[in-house]
């Protein structure tokens, strides 16, 4: 019966109304929840039997939700370097214990802060996951589609630490007036793995002077440079090392080789001969670039990178995800890989307490890679993600759901109404 389908449609109509309501009201809740996606109740026609061409039978209203995943709240600075927020696509992955196996989910709230035994933990009680880097900075190989490979992010036992040369570069002036026999000497410091200081040095020979007047042929400049290591190192290539500049033509000042075309660089590697916190020695190269023997002072430039060991005072984030160290020497080491998540379909996400995500049945691939790369939005430090919910949206559709759970129950009431008079028809 009509009458029966139209009531049925109407309380449909009351069921859609209040789940919206509920949105409505979760949206509210949570409109300064760091992170929170803002839930919306779509509505779709819901049709139980075919109708005919003489009659109509009322089916209703069905609800769905979804979280509105793609729409990003605004990013917001904090004082806290530890927080974090995810400037584009993609989430933080998560666990729910700091030891163990957890459960992983998905998150934008990035409000970390260290627990007591230091691992990283947002307000919701999840702990933020991460790939742990070698001593290097460098990650090794490690399982983009699974979480396999993820490590909770501790900060807790950090208190010293150096950073030991990797590289180092020679650059500068040799004077073209100098005479035979001329020496200069430069000593520089370099640091290894445990950050002591450790002395080089770098010792200038003049063997011929350069004479651009002589003729026939003019007469290149020729010195002997002698890389001195400290004990248990070695040096390659051993003893001095003749270096020619040219004193004529286009490359006139510049080092050469035997015909005469730039030298550009001469390398250097020093290696220690015992190491006692690597099967794998320190070693680094020193490179001897950009020399030229021009009329001049001499004026040495050397550039390392490396520190003596220090004490850290803080950590930051970069763009890619990278967590670093920073130390009071100036010296910063790269710790974890913060991976940044995405899935084909965000929409196909599963909705858990705690503000977080697990992947679904429609959820599609998971993908785990570094910030600002492929889909990945960049990682921004000190910054949270607001709630990506408006007030005055939420206020409006809350009037708008009021009135459209008051028309269903005018419907109900009515359709009860002319029920009655129909059952009065039969007495």
């Amino acid at each position: 019966m009509s009458l029966y389908s139209a009531m049925r449609s109407g309380v449909s109509g009351m069921a859609a109304q209040s789940s919206r309501l509920a949105a409505i009201s979760d949206n509210i809740s949570n409109s300064q929840t760091v992170g929170y996606k803002r839930a919306t109740v779509d509505f779709s026609t819901l049709v139980t039997a075919p109708g005919d061409r003489t009659s109509y039978s009322a089916s209703g209203v069905q609800s769905n939700l979804h979280y509105q995943m793609q729409q990003d709240g605004t990013l917001l600075g904090t004082g806290s370097s530890t927080d974090m927020a995810i400037s584009g696509d993609g989430f933080f992955v998560v666990g729910n214990r700091a030891t163990g196996t957890p459960d992983y989910a998905l998150t934008r709230a990035g409000s970390f802060l260290p627990d007591d035994g230091g691992f990283l933990r947002n307000t919701a009680g999840q702990y933020l996951q991460g790939w742990k880097l070698d001593p290097n900075g460098n990650l090794g190989a490690v399982n983009t589609t699974r979480f396999d490979d993820l490590k909770t992010i501790n900060v807790g036992n950090l208190a010293y630490g150096g950073s030991r040369t990797t590289k180092m570069g020679l650059t500068g002036n040799l004077p073209a007036q100098a005479t035979a026999g001329t020496n200069f000497t430069t000593t520089t410091t370099f640091y290894d793995s445990l950050g002591e200081a450790k002395d080089i040095q770098l010792n200038w020979k003049m063997i011929v002077p350069p004479d651009s007047a002589a003729t026939p042929t003019p007469i290149d400049g020729k010195w002997e440079l002698t890389v001195t290591p400290p004990g248990n190192y070695t040096v390659t290539p051993t003893g001095p090392q003749s270096i020619t500049f040219a004193s004529v033509g286009p490359n006139a000042g510049m080092m050469v080789d035997g015909s005469g075309n730039p030298l550009g660089s001469l390398p250097f590697t020093i290696t220690s001969q015992t190491s006692t916190t690597s099967p794998t020695p320190d070693s680094f190269t020193l490179n001897v670039s950009d020399i030229t023997q021009l009329r001049g002072d001499y004026v040495p430039q050397i550039t390392a990178d490396g520190a003596k060991a220090g004490r850290v005072t803080s950590v930051n984030v970069d763009g890619t995800g990278k967590l670093w160290a920073l130390y009071d020497n100036g010296a910063r080491q790269a710790l974890y890989q913060v991976p940044v998540a995405n899935v084909t379909n965000p929409d196909g996400l599963v909705a858990q307490t705690g503000n977080t995500f697990t992947l679904g049945r429609d959820s599609g691939t998971l993908t785990l890679s570094a910030g600002n790369s492929g889909k990945a939005g960049s990682v921004v430090g000190s910054a949270l993600e607001q709630s990506n919910v408006d007030i005055a949206t939420e206020l409006v559709s809350l009037i708008e759901t009021q009135r459209a759970y008051s028309s269903s129950a005018t419907l109900v009431r009515t359709t009860d109404e002319m029920v009655e008079e129909t059952t009065r028809l039969k007495r």
